[in-house]
């Protein structure tokens, strides 16, 4: 990403440079792995010493929904004490791992979004276990859905004996040996399992966790999420945050256990300081693009698939009073070619540039319009609860069949004509053209669902509405429950709405 230039003259001096650095830390590498005379493991010390900094999470009061969120060696002080007993988290109505890191003097527990997306915030709802089986209370001090990643605050006093960890500061090689450490299944707390770096800057599905996992041998499942992934020195490179599935010859998922994933030590610690210092969020950029790609369900022999309609994301609008809509308007309807330089063939490659970028800065964007290659720059600003309220107000407004109440505590709208599709059983039909009455409805929550997942975030207000079509945008529907409110009582319908207006086309959308 970064170009150097280095003087020809210099080239000689650095490789001499490069070769000595290279052989030190090649020494002190081996000097690590040997071990010493006295019969100790080093790695073993290392490993023994990293678990006063796990702990386990534990969630005991949950939502409805989700928020916008054993192997020991040479015994030690923190092994002997986290191996004596079992932890009872029978009361927990979910659990998952974590561990702690200090910064500016202040030790936070890191985790999974995931893993707490559903804790209540009432009080006594959170509540992390350490080594010695001690229990705090914690509070979700912020987080990041799409990365999959959240910080703790503790709200009690901890004991002197806990450790903390640092994230790495250099990039784990392939072949690299990690450790994984966390309570697998919530019924085996300090767990520790070993394994290699199999590769790096690998790219997931899904709304949440897409972008810089490691991939590694090291095993974990449900209950490892948010717990360490160290390497022989005792340093983060990663948060486990993801197994993986393939489908087995008759059908049915297949863990695949020597392929997880972690997200990877430098993107999480930079992650952690934007939250630590943004008022819990992650910083981003925000140019008020709306870039789509669409695609053209079809039949075919292996049952449905899709067909590219545009080759390239395209701009299908621009967003009012946006940074875009002082100098791009007319740029509606052109193709994306690069974003900050960087060639862009695909949406997702869109979005992995959008996400790199800093807030508040010039952006160029690289664009093809009736044949003409041109290049527009816009000054981008920081993504705050404004941005995200206008995100959701634009895709209200395209809703034609909707009268929309911006007065109402929740996202309301009136309703006489349906332009939604409803869910019934597994699939989603079209709902009737038209009502008896005008109907006036509260959006509850929103997200994705499919006939075999779910993912629905607590949406209880417009910018949590334009969070959730940021996660969701990809898909190119938007799934949601609503509420009747002129019903007294009832359960909330499930409702898709897709971008396009068509069940027959999807135009997966970013809004950035």
């Amino acid at each position: 990403m970064i170009k150097i230039t280095i003087a020809c003259s210099l080239i000689a001096c650095l490789m001499l440079s490069a070769c000595a650095q290279t052989a030190s830390r090649e020494g002190q590498r081996t000097t690590f792995m040997e071990g010493t005379t006295d019969g100790t493991n080093p790695v073993s010390d290392v490993l023994e010493n990293a678990l006063g900094a796990v702990v386990t999470v534990a969630v005991y009061k949950t939502m409805p929904v989700n928020r916008q969120l054993g192997f020991r060696g040479q015994d030690s002080e923190f092994s002997k004490v986290a191996y004596q007993k079992a932890l009872d988290l029978l009361d927990a109505d979910g659990s998952g791992s974590g561990f702690l890191v200090e910064k500016n003097g202040v030790k936070y527990v890191i985790t999974n979004a995931h893993v707490v997306e559903t804790a209540s915030t009432e009080p006594e709802s959170l509540y992390i276990f350490t080594f010695d089986r001690e229990k705090y209370e914690v509070r979700v001090l912020g987080g990041d859905s799409f990365y999959d990643i959240a910080v703790l605050e503790i709200l009690d006093p901890l004991k002197e004996n806990v450790n903390a960890l640092a994230f790495a500061t250099e990039e784990p090689r392939i072949g690299e040996k990690v450790f994984a450490i966390g309570n697998p299944g919530g019924d085996y707390p300090y767990t520790v399992t070993d394994g290699i770096i199999s590769a790096k800057n690998r790219v997931r599905g899904g709304l949440t966790g897409k972008f810089g996992f490691l991939q590694t041998t090291a095993t974990v499942i449900w209950g490892n999420s948010g717990g360490p992934l160290i390497n022989e020195r005792g340093e983060v490179v990663g948060i486990n945050s993801q197994i993986a599935f393939t489908d087995a010859p008759d059908g049915e998922p297949l863990w695949l256990s020597q392929i997880n994933f972690a997200l990877e030590a430098t993107l999480s610690n930079r992650l952690v300081d934007d939250i630590l210092n943004n008022d819990g969020r992650v910083a981003r950029a925000y140019l008020g693009l709306e870039i789509s790609q669409r695609y053209q369900t079809v039949s075919n022999r292996a049952g449905h698939g899709l067909r590219k309609i545009d080759n390239q994301p395209v701009i299908s609008n621009v967003l009012p009073r946006s940074p875009a809509s002082f100098c791009c308007e007319e740029l509606v309807g052109s193709t994306i070619l690069a974003i900050a330089g960087e060639e862009v063939r695909s949406l997702e490659e869109a979005l992995g540039v959008l996400e790199g970028l800093n807030a508040e800065e010039s952006v160029s964007i690289t664009y093809e319009n009736d044949g003409r290659q041109q290049s527009a720059t816009i000054n981008a600003i920081s993504l705050a609860t404004q941005q995200l309220e206008t995100i959701a107000t634009h895709f209200l407004e395209q809703i034609e069949e909707i009268d929309v109440d911006y007065n109402a505590p929740f996202v309301s709208f009136t309703l006489d004509r349906d332009p939604f599709y409803q869910r019934q059983g597994k699939m989603y039909q079209k709902t009737p053209n038209s009502l008896n009455s005008p109907r006036k409805f509260a959006m509850v929550a929103a997200g994705v669902t499919d006939h075999s997942h779910e993912q629905m975030w607590l949406t209880s207000s417009l910018s949590d509405l334009g969070a959730v079509l940021k996660l969701a945008g990809m898909t190119g529907v938007l799934d949601f429950y609503v509420m009747d409110t002129g019903t007294a009582d009832g359960d909330p319908s499930r409702l898709r709405r897709y971008f396009s207006n068509s069940e027959h086309i999807l135009k997966n959308t970013l809004w950035y």
